[in-house]
């Protein structure tokens, strides 16, 4: 009875088997076929997307941040260096010495610039300034700068102006005669901030030749008030 059992068992536990085994390898081939394809499929989109919306992404980053940038530049630049004004230059100025005043030992005057130019330009910056003799050497020393005023940035258009406050003895304003040694000036010699070229401004008095007086001031230049 146990081996006809076993007999009629193992049929049907064979066919069980088969029918199970069909069941899971059926469905599972179809189902892995249908996951291969379905990655294949997959990973051919992520293909597509890193090959087009990839660098298309990156595109738009590099076209942003290159925006940016030069939105940064633009914005930097205006003092000249994207299209702004550009710094004056002594071929497109003139300078004179205007409201002059001599009380208490001093006098104060004001170097004026005017923008001879055709365009807009700019001035920053403390002028050099010196006084000078009829053969052009230099007549004591060259003027100390006066910082007790900020610096600014003063755009001028054609035709406009801009000064800077200058200071010196008025004759021997307290000196001695041997710390003063008075000399006659023919011409005040005016760098423009940033310049190298010399600009003659004329002025007849006499003033304090002396190495160890150091009384000439001037400040920057800052627009008109």
């Amino acid at each position: 009875m146990k081996a006809t059992t076993v007999r009629r068992a193992t049929p049907v536990l064979a066919l069980a088997l088969a029918g199970m085994a069909l069941t899971a390898c059926g469905p599972g081939t179809d189902g892995a076929s249908s996951s291969g394809s379905s990655a294949s499929s997959s990973a051919a989109a992520g293909s597509d997307t890193s090959s087009s919306a990839g660098p298309t992404a990156a595109g738009d980053t590099s076209s942003s941040m290159s925006a940016g940038h030069s939105g940064s530049q633009g914005s930097g630049g205006s003092g000249g260096t994207d299209g702004g004004p550009q710094a004056c230059t002594a071929a497109h100025l003139k300078a004179s010495a205007e409201n002059i005043d001599s009380a208490a030992g001093t006098t104060h005057f004001q170097l004026l610039f005017q923008n001879t130019g055709s365009s807009p330009c700019t001035l920053s910056g403390f002028p050099g300034v010196s006084f000078h003799g009829r053969d052009g050497a230099q007549i004591g020393n060259a003027a100390a700068r006066d910082k007790s005023t900020s610096v600014t940035i003063v755009t001028m258009l054609p035709n406009g102006h801009a000064v800077a406050d200058v200071m010196a003895p008025d004759g021997h304003s307290g000196y001695s005669a041997d710390e003063c040694r008075l000399k006659d000036v023919s011409f005040v010699g005016v760098y423009a901030p940033g310049s190298k070229d010399l600009i003659d401004v004329p002025w007849k008095t006499q003033e304090c030749s002396g190495t160890s007086i150091n009384a000439l001031k001037v400040g920057p230049v800052h627009s008109l008030r």
